[in-house]
């Protein structure tokens, strides 16, 4: 299919076979691909990226169930073949009760898109965390947005800080972080419990925080005082601003 531009794949299935034939030792190249859309399972997406070349895909749209044992050694490889992945500046990450997904921008205009469904959704932030430590990518993102949307997640009381900091690891280059609502409380949580001699060690390049629930009256909410106060003093100070998201 040498004149393919848009392949969609839909699979109904939520389990993946282990049993499958032998990967062939020359991949298939689409030349004219600039679209992949993909909703099924983590296996069969693997097992497809492992069999093609696109490299003039622009835009990869992909959600997919999966397990805590999950990998994805093909989906980096897949991206760096592709030219227009190579340029890239800010990321949003989305939570709800059904899935999360990560986002990935150039300018306006989204050109990735990773949806994870989990039955449990104590496991979509390790598991979302888990894809995003495989990718370099991010490494070079100056601008994080973090929100909720409907329907809302059940956060537990319990949950583990590491979750969020493990999440936040692998932008090394963000300035701008953008918190909405509850995840606001959560991922400040998670920051405020580095120690004063780690507090650059997540988000080393981070110059503003943007609040959606940061009253005009405050300054620095409580939750995040302790943070704050340790960037200052490590020489890498943070500045707090409303953030009236727009898009």
């Amino acid at each position: 299919m040498p004149r393919l531009e848009i392949l969609r794949l839909g699979l109904k299935s939520r389990r993946h076979r282990a049993s499958r034939p032998p990967l062939q030792l020359t991949r298939s190249v689409l030349p004219a691909l600039t679209k992949l859309v993909f909703d099924g399972v983590h296996g069969y997406l693997d097992d497809l990226l492992a069999q093609i070349e696109a490299p003039l895909l622009k835009y990869l749209d992909v959600a997919f169930y999966t397990d805590v044992g999950f990998v994805l050694p093909q989906l980096h490889r897949f991206i760096s073949h592709a030219e227009s992945f190579k340029t890239r500046d800010r990321a949003k990450v989305r939570a709800s009760a059904r899935a999360s997904q990560l986002v990935i921008y150039r300018g306006e205009h989204w050109i990735l898109s990773l949806q994870i469904r989990c039955r449990e959704l104590d496991s979509q932030l390790p598991s979302l965390a888990k894809v995003c430590s495989s990718f370099p990518l991010l490494s070079t993102l100056v601008r994080l947005e973090i929100v909720e949307y409907a329907p809302r997640p059940q956060w537990r009381d319990d949950m583990e800080v590491t979750q969020g900091l493990e999440l936040l690891d692998p932008f090394t280059a963000v300035n701008d972080l953008c918190l909405s609502d509850q995840v606001a409380r959560r991922v400040c949580q998670a920051l405020e419990e580095l120690a004063e001699e780690r507090v650059t060690d997540v988000l080393p390049a981070l110059q503003n925080i943007f609040l959606k629930d940061l009253e005009p009256s405050e300054s620095v909410p409580k939750y995040i005082e302790k943070f704050f106060a340790a960037r200052n003093l490590s020489g890498h100070p943070v500045a707090v601003h409303r953030w009236d998201r727009t898009r």
